[in-house]
């Protein structure tokens, strides 16, 4: 028999540790979900937690030809600018975010003309502007059976928050390279451990031309390829972060070449606090491999982000050894004895709850069938008392907890007392409010089972 408890305590902790799994340590990216730098991975927030992120970023790039054979030297131009971002969990498979900021598009020494955004730029230009801001969902699984792989999908749309003239005749004032349209992305990543891999496409919406005999400029799409690890090093308030992305643009009027960027850098955790400081420096390798080093290709990424610190996982279970067996020899059978008679039944209690739908005190059908099992008992048992006791979440103050939990209790004596006729003096009321919660009150699913009301029934003769 001992041997059996402790093949089952065995099971027992091996199936609590893999329903637990190991809890990620996340952080949002510069698109708001949570990634790694600038790629995202099959991770979310957990069901009521919020993320914040904070990121200053620097990009250097090629605009597109004007001409055949036109030197890159010529089309070198560079994107910084900052960005904040705001995220939710829904659940803990469902988030929403939200990301913007400010960006200068700026051309670099040697500029003569490109396409950028598919905007024709003739000359030198400085353009200040709002990015789009970027608002999505995002979806993802872990595996039950091995809860270290995951997967995600996500939906964006980019909204513009300015519609200008992003370019005019020659000489004219470059306001923005942005299109004046929302643009729509849709993507998804695979996490296993350390390693994440995603693929993402962004739609352009096609923006209105400057010149009135054109009906249109089209703007190319992007896909995206991204391959990432997180690498704990050491301990595990360090991370060090790389990622490799590739875009390639499809379709437009004036697309600018496909292009390989690579972010490498860390991320450091200040304790359990969930804030975190990330910076990485990147480069165009595209124009590293093309060119070298005669026009800058690095650019950077430098980022202050807060996302909560998963709680500890479940300590380790201890099976104990099982007992030695030690034979005994069988005793003697003894005399037979009369068996005395049976003791009379002495009192008993019994214990019910019943829930209630938000700060309702009203009796739901499934309180009803409840209670309608606790006037029984107390009809079997005239000599019966019960103790209804009404409780809340934590969500109101401690007066309005206390006020609604007496509301839930009178509301169970009162269908004790109007529908079976139980006699009100059998029946005591008190209100705990909030206090000596049942549940766990940091989660939805524990405030629902803590909005609640206790009826202890005490049946005199035992039956």
């Amino acid at each position: 028999m001992m041997a059996k408890r402790t093949v089952l305590g065995m099971l027992i902790c091996a199936t609590s540790v893999a329903a637990f799994g190991q809890p990620a340590v996340v952080a949002p990216n510069v698109g708001g979900d949570i990634g790694l730098f600038t790629m995202s991975t099959a991770d979310n927030p957990r069901g009521g937690q919020f993320t914040l992120g904070m990121y200053a970023w620097y990009q250097p790039q090629t605009a597109g030809p004007f001409f055949v054979g036109q030197s890159d030297a010529t089309r070198y131009f560079n994107q910084y600018g900052g960005t904040v971002s705001l995220g939710l969990g829904l659940t803990d498979w469902w988030s929403v975010f939200v990301a913007g900021g400010g960006q200068v598009t700026r051309s670099g020494g040697g500029w003569a003309a490109g396409f950028v955004n598919s905007l024709g730029i003739v000359g030198p230009f400085d353009a200040s502007e709002g990015q789009k801001i970027r608002l999505g969902t995002k979806f993802n699984y872990a595996s039950e059976v091995d809860p270290d792989f995951r997967i995600a999908g996500w939906l964006a749309g980019h909204i513009p928050i300015t519609k200008i003239d992003q370019v005019g005749g020659p000489g004219d004032t470059i306001e923005g390279v942005n299109s004046p349209r929302a643009d729509w992305e849709w993507g998804a990543a695979i996490s296993k451990s350390w390693f994440t891999g995603m693929v993402s496409y962004t739609l352009s919406g096609d923006q209105d031309a400057p010149a009135p005999q054109d009906d249109e400029i089209r703007v190319a799409n992007i896909v995206k390829f991204g391959v990432g690890a997180t690498i704990p090093v050491g301990h595990p308030m360090i991370q060090v972060i790389i990622e490799a992305l590739y875009n390639v643009y499809d379709g437009g009027d004036f697309p600018q070449n496909d292009y390989a960027q690579l972010n490498g850098g860390a991320r450091l955790w200040f304790g359990r606090s969930g804030w975190a400081l990330s910076g990485a420096l990147g480069t165009n390798l595209s124009m590293l491999f093309a060119d070298g080093t005669s026009q800058n290709p690095f650019g950077g990424v430098l980022g202050v982000t807060y996302a909560a610190w998963p709680p500890e996982p479940p300590p380790p279970c201890v099976v104990p050894a099982p007992e030695p067996v030690t034979e005994v020899p069988p005793a003697p059978a003894p005399a037979p004895v009369a068996p005395p008679p049976p003791p009379r039944p002495g009192p008993r209690t019994t214990t019910d709850e019943i829930v209630f739908d938000g700060t309702s005190a009203r009796l739901t059908n499934i309180a009803k069938a409840v209670l309608d099992g606790v006037a029984l008992r107390m009809k079997n048992d005239l000599n019966a008392t019960a103790v209804v006791t009404g409780y809340t979440d934590n969500t109101g103050s401690e007066q309005s907890n206390l006020e609604l939990g007496a509301r839930r209790a009178q509301a169970g004596k009162d269908y004790l007392v109007t529908r079976h006729g139980i006699d009100p003096g059998r029946i005591t009321t008190s209100s705990r409010g909030a206090a000596e919660p049942a549940y766990d009150n940091a989660t939805a699913e524990g405030k629902a089972k803590n909005r609640r009301a206790q009826i202890v029934v005490t049946l005199v003769s035992g039956t």
